[in-house]
């Protein structure tokens, strides 16, 4: 059977998509024009599902320490060993499963929730689905907003900020790009942990999972600083090396609000990153006080007008002589004002595991 709307074949909806209401958005937008990077372990481009959506990336991940490195995937690149390759090849499979859920082809089993959205691979995670160096995320982060992406999708993170990292997202937020992050996964059975790194940075949109029932599904990380949830268990994603494969956490939660963020882009072209979060965020399904602002609701973003914010006035510069106390002081005022000045989320305190790794997928 074929869609009133847009002529492709129907089948059976999956329920993370139904949940969301992407296919009442499919009619008004698809993510045509609209590019995702996804910083992960790298995309199987060659997967059906994804033919034709992943453009060229870039590896950061030195899978050879040796003078000459094993090339993951076509061609190469001048420069510093872990820039020689590109991300079109996934040895874990954990980025092409992102990359489905937001960009699978309509013409497959299981669609993205923005099927025609370009994605962007950029591989950061190594061989264990880990990255060991916060910094060169950052890296990959610039090296993606300069490359042209509009969201940037982090299924990753760790316990502990990164200077580095968080430039990199504040780039990203002064060239109107959009940074989605999941808050992390954790143990059930073990205290509650902190929203990780960096979705817990206030200019990055955090998103935790959600079950079924739209509850929030038990393992999924959560606090003050979260900002959505969507669908984060039992979804269907594509598998590197081909078929499809069941996966949960975060991550693939963090992927389906990538994909949202997408389809309002594709409807706004004109519209700035900061309107498309707040599209997302006031239009989501409140319920479980867990879930942010609750479970991305994508007909409805897309439905919304948001108006852009008024300019903010300029700030009044210091006179010279507080200038030289605030550096005498050793930075003290700045870094106080820079707290204030944050507003937004709040943050939580304990719940940190020890032992666990630094920096992993979510």
């Amino acid at each position: 059977m074929l869609s009133a709307h847009t002529g492709r074949a129907s089948a059976p909806v999956a329920w993370h998509l139904a949940a969301v209401r992407a296919p009442e958005a499919w009619p008004v937008a698809t993510g045509e024009g609209v590019t995702v990077a996804v910083v992960d372990s790298g995309v199987d481009a060659d997967h059906p599902a994804l033919e034709g959506r992943v453009l060229p990336g870039r590896s950061y991940v030195d899978v050879d320490p040796g003078d000459e490195p094993r090339l993951l995937a076509f061609g190469s690149d001048p420069g510093p060993v872990y820039e020689r390759a590109f991300g079109q090849a996934d040895p874990v499979g954990h980025g092409t499963a992102v990359a489905g859920l937001i960009a699978g082809s309509t013409e497959s089993r299981h669609p993205g929730v923005a099927p025609d959205a370009a994605i962007l691979p950029v591989r950061v995670l190594d061989d264990e689905n880990r990255y060991h160096d916060s910094a060169m995320v950052g890296a990959a982060v610039e090296w993606a907003v300069d490359n042209g992406a509009d969201v940037v999708n982090l299924s990753l993170g760790g316990h502990y900020d990164s200077p580095p990292f968080a430039a990199a997202i504040a780039y990203a937020e002064r060239h109107d790009v959009l940074i989605v992050a999941c808050t992390g996964n954790q143990d059930a059975d073990l205290p509650d942990e902190d929203v990780w790194f960096p979705a817990r940075v206030s200019d990055v949109l955090a998103v935790t999972g959600s079950d079924e029932h739209g509850h929030r599904w038990r393992t999924a990380v959560t606090g003050a600083e979260t900002d959505l949830a969507a669908p984060g268990a039992n979804l269907d994603a594509p598998r590197a090396g081909g078929g499809y494969k069941s996966v949960t956490g975060t991550s693939f939660a963090s992927a389906v609000v990538s994909g949202a963020a997408a389809l309002v882009r594709s409807a706004h072209p004109d519209w700035s990153a900061d309107q498309v979060r707040r599209a997302l965020t006031g239009t989501a399904t409140a319920g479980d006080p867990a879930l942010g602002e609750g479970i991305v609701d994508v007909a409805a973003a897309v439905a919304t007008e948001v108006l852009p914010r008024p300019a903010q006035p300029a700030e009044p510069q210091l006179s010279p002589v507080w200038s030289a106390a605030a550096t005498a002081a050793g930075g003290g005022l700045i870094g106080m004002s820079a707290l204030l000045l944050r507003g937004g989320r709040g943050t939580r305190s304990g719940g940190r595991l020890p032992g666990r790794p630094r920096t992993m997928a979510g």
